[in-house]
């Protein structure tokens, strides 16, 4: 019996245009009327993500920027804040700029204008930039805005030049997620150590007394991948790619179908 239903946002609840159907809406209130928890596991920050959940008025805890932040939404208390240590964000951007990686420095997890950056990118990742515009400072240099610590860097290129940028960043102090794929182009983040959707899975199940094989995941992309290798039932969207679907029990219709309502209806509110 599923007791916990676990979603992801972009490409997962979102449909393309960003926007959450009537039918996934709908899907989730009926599964939490049943007495179903359900959660939100996004890449997304804490104000990029907020008016999905005011949209679904989730009162229980939420995990941003990959399980580095989770937060309880209606009361606002802070159950994790993972921080990554400011001298390696600082060499993975001296590295980045050595192998023509565009880079972006995330300061910490709750101010609206959280993204700073000092150059150009010309990509297939440009819309991700347009689209959270508001939230970025345009600096002259990204160095000069470090503190003793921060929220995260992103290396968004090609993925061979992140990867030679990141040999000389110690694994055991970092957590290296790839996010994404587009065109020839990847997006990785750099978050502190012990940061993922599995990690915070953990955190999660302990909190609400819930057992794995009684949660359910939804998801589609690379950073989905590790914690539907451990959670009970796993869902892929149609969407997803070959990777991660191979990680799935089932594979649902697609974001543009509402696929995570047809999940919920299928193994929730008919069982």
């Amino acid at each position: 019996m599923i007791k916990l239903i676990v979603i992801d946002l972009d490409g997962t609840l979102l449909d393309n245009k960003k926007n959450i159907s009537e039918e996934n809406k709908r899907a989730i209130k009926k599964a939490i009327e049943k007495g179903v928890k359900v959660t939100i596991f996004t890449g997304r920050n804490y104000h990029s993500a907020k008016k999905y959940l005011e949209e679904l008025d989730l009162d229980i805890p939420v995990t941003f920027q990959n399980g580095a932040f989770i937060m309880d939404f209606k009361s606002k208390k802070i159950i994790r804040e993972l921080y990554l240590d400011a001298d390696i964000a600082r060499q993975a951007i001296i590295n980045a700029r050595a192998e023509g990686v565009f880079y972006i420095l995330y300061k910490d997890f709750l101010s609206e204008k959280d993204m700073i950056t000092d150059g150009k990118y010309n990509g297939p990742y440009k819309f991700y930039l347009k689209r959270n515009e508001r939230r970025i400072i345009f600096s002259n240099d990204v160095l000069e805005y470090f503190d003793s610590r921060v929220a995260e860097v992103a290396l968004v290129g090609k993925e061979q030049n992140i990867i030679r940028a990141l040999k000389t960043i110690k694994k055991e102090e970092v957590s290296i997620i790839k996010s994404t794929t587009l065109q020839d182009h990847a997006f990785y983040e750099i978050f502190g150590p012990n940061c993922s959707k599995a990690i915070a899975l953990h955190i999660l199940e302990d909190h609400f007394k819930v057992k794995k094989e009684e949660t359910m995941f939804i998801g589609d992309g690379y950073n989905d991948i590790e914690i539907m290798k451990i959670v009970g039932f796993p869902v892929a969207m149609e969407n997803a790619s070959e990777d991660v679907k191979r990680c799935a029990k089932f594979i649902t219709k697609s974001n543009e179908e509402s696929g995570v309502a047809y999940a919920i209806e299928k193994f929730v509110l008919k069982s």
